[in-house]
């Protein structure tokens, strides 16, 4: 008896021990690629589902990855951050990706988000029906930002310049409640803010993304230092995004849903937000990263849009000789792609 007991007692003993073990490292078997947080900044916009898809079903924490998405209000503070490497990636605009690499910020796009196709616009009263009515009127948009390029872009295609109107300088979501409230007569800005500003003033969309189709280009970029000491984490970041996108694809109503919590919106305010947005697939991004000289290729949209910069910053002393071609990673695509 003595004998049988003490093996009964070995045997509650291992047993309890393999649960104690299963317990405590319940999530040992959890690939951890990188241990830290990485923080992807952005601003409001129904383009980047992938993101939001991808970290309300935890694709980032399966992936191995601690990720958190910040938002901004606009691109200023955000720009700030990253450039000063508070955050180690953003969703960003081929605009302001040139803009921060001419500061002096090395960073690299990993991946192509979208194309705006009218979800980026100028905005006015009811009584201001064009581009060409808003001369001697006041205009909020942002300073240095898309904004301004936008509307600048908008402005030269009917002869006029900034010194034809009014600025205020506002973000997108402050031009917005701008021409709400009437301090404003025109505001620069975008989903989700336009299409709200629009139905309480009954006022009218003078100029769009529409009107110069893949102008808009949003991406991924990350800060150059840490793509070099962590590529294995962008991997698996472009990787993840990219079965946030299949998701939306593939199940629209769950996607909006998840959109709708995002973007502070209402479900049934999705889909009419994402009418002005191209979100590129996998597959797009295969053409996206291939060389030629369209705006929907990013060699193609940053030379361009390298060349307005240039000329927006003749009269700096600073050089602007740099390649906008290597500020393109097609590494992770690629990869993604096999």
């Amino acid at each position: 008896m003595k004998k049988i007991f003490i093996l009964v007692s070995i045997f509650i003993s291992l047993s309890l021990g393999l649960l104690a073990y299963l317990f405590f490292n319940a999530d040992s078997n959890t690939k951890v690629i990188y241990k830290d947080k990485i923080i992807i900044g952005y601003a409001p916009w129904p383009g980047y589902a992938g993101l939001f898809i991808a970290d309300s079903k935890e694709y980032f924490k399966e992936a191995g990855l601690d990720i958190e998405l910040k938002a901004y209000p606009g691109f200023e503070e955000l720009s700030k951050d990253y450039v000063a490497g508070s955050i180690q990636g953003r969703a960003n605009i081929t605009l302001e990706a040139i803009n921060e690499a001419y500061g002096g910020l090395e960073h690299r796009i990993v991946a192509a988000i979208d194309y705006s196709n009218g979800s980026d616009g100028i905005i006015a009263s009811r009584n201001i029906k064009a581009i060409k009515d808003i001369k001697g009127k006041r205009v909020a948009f942002e300073h240095g930002t898309l904004e301004e390029f936008f509307l600048r872009y908008a402005l030269d295609q009917n002869q006029l310049g900034l010194n034809d109107i009014i600025p205020i300088n506002l973000n997108p979501e402050e031009s917005a409640e701008a021409i709400s409230s009437g301090i404003a007569d025109v505001a620069v800005t975008y989903e989700p803010f336009m299409s709200k500003a629009l139905a309480q003033i009954g006022g009218n969309k003078i100029y769009s993304s529409a009107d110069a189709p893949g102008l808009v280009t949003d991406v991924l970029t990350f800060r150059l230092d840490f793509i070099n000491e962590h590529s294995d984490a962008i991997q698996a970041i472009v990787g993840a995004y990219f079965k946030g996108i299949k998701l939306f694809k593939d199940s629209p109503q769950e996607a909006n849903i998840i959109l709708a919590k995002y973007l502070g919106v209402s479900v049934d305010q999705v889909p009419a937000q994402l009418n002005g947005v191209t979100i590129l697939s996998l597959d797009d991004n295969k053409n996206a990263f291939t060389f030629a000289v369209g705006l929907q290729s990013l060699y193609g949209n940053m030379r361009q849009i390298g060349e307005f910069i240039k000329d927006i910053h003749s009269k700096d002393s600073k050089d602007f000789s740099f390649d906008t071609d290597l500020m393109i990673e097609p590494l992770f695509i690629r990869k993604v792609l096999k």
